[in-house]
């Protein structure tokens, strides 16, 4: 089997904000304007960036780089993320958003109502690109020059997000993964996991693949992005045993039948959590709640970790009768993380 070896990874918001952080930083201390940087990662990998522009002047230095965005349609792709940095009078590295960063507006995000949308993963990203050139304190102020208009073709608004886009990434990695040759990579994951493996751990995220790993050994698990459906149908060919382990959105999205769940091919999650919700017997006005809120994230807040549990199980029960249909000789189980890792249903397991 050929996969084609020509598509392109691109690079995270945070992973640009990062390299344009540490450019910024050398140039600050050693007066010098780097063409790229290498920056760490949350995986390990260590990435070359290139560096668009370094300026000095004084005690201050900025620095930027565009975002790649690889073989993705991204409508961020070229984005110009500017960090510009100064010394700090303790050791501390302080991380703040300016012009073009957005602003959390409700709860239930990765970042506070009320701060800018720069995420936990992403700061310390910066934080450990920094410390790779200094142990002294700095002071970053990051800027998408673009921002506030880009932001409104995106969702940020629906869910709480206002002023301009989020600085995100889990990985630095953007993978091509809404690529239709990316079938063909789950095929050959697949292929290599049968050879070790009587069962397989579907992941649609990099966040689920983590929580998963704390159940199962690592090389068990395939991270398969939007393709949820075809995934499960592909190793049903292959496997008699196949486990769907994923946070609740993109579940949500398979309770109503969606089974790739990019955003283009329909959204269902507010209404799939109100429904399934509504099952669990949740009182009115928590219900209220939930059917106004602008993220599923935002809408656990208004919830128990017990009423959680129950609408939770109500929602894999659904998932498991859905993915049953596509081949019913299959032992299928489907896990229902919660956003800080903790299992909140399994069905069928």
């Amino acid at each position: 089997m050929i996969i084609n070896s020509l598509k392109r990874f691109g690079i995270t918001t945070g992973a640009a904000a990062s390299a344009a952080a540490k450019a910024a930083v050398i140039g600050l201390l050693n007066k010098e304007k780097r063409s790229t940087v290498v920056i760490p990662t949350p995986i390990g990998l260590r990435l070359e960036i290139p560096v668009e522009k370094v300026e000095i002047q004084n005690e201050i230095a900025c620095a930027e780089v565009k975002k790649f965005s690889g073989d993705n349609p991204d409508i961020l792709d070229g984005l110009v993320i500017r960090c510009c940095v100064k010394l700090n009078e303790n050791n501390e590295i302080v991380i703040v958003g300016g012009k073009g960063v957005g602003k959390v507006t409700r709860s239930g995000l990765k970042a506070t109502m009320g701060e800018m949308a720069i995420s936990p993963t992403v700061k310390d990203m910066i934080i450990n690109a920094i410390r790779e050139v200094t142990d002294k304190g700095i002071q970053i102020l990051i800027e998408v020059p673009n921002g506030e208009s880009l932001a409104e073709n995106t969702l940020n608004k629906m869910v709480g997000i206002v002023g301009g886009i989020s600085i995100l990434g889990t990985t630095g990695i953007e993978t091509p993964i809404s690529d239709e040759d990316y079938l063909e990579h789950i095929k050959c994951e697949l292929n290599v996991i049968k050879q070790s493996y009587d069962f397989v751990v579907i992941a649609p995220g990099n966040s689920a693949a983590k929580y998963a790993s704390e159940l199962f050994d690592s090389t068990s698990i395939i991270k398969v992005g939007d393709r949820i459906g075809d995934s499960i149908k592909l190793a049903s060919s292959l496997f008699k045993k196949i486990i769907l382990a994923g946070l609740p959105a993109k579940l949500l999205k398979v309770y109503a039948g969606i089974f790739n769940t990019h955003y283009s091919q329909g959204d269902a999650r507010l209404e799939s959590l109100t429904h399934a919700s509504v099952l669990a017997g949740l009182p009115y006005d928590v219900l209220i709640k939930i059917s106004n809120a602008l993220s599923v994230e935002e809408a656990f807040t208004y919830m128990t970790k017990e009423q959680r549990r129950k609408v939770m199980k109500i929602v894999a029960e659904k998932i498991l009768s859905r993915i049953k249909s596509f081949n019913d000789d299959i032992n299928f189980c489907v896990i229902i993380f919660d956003y800080d890792g903790e299992s909140l249903s399994r069905v069928g397991c």
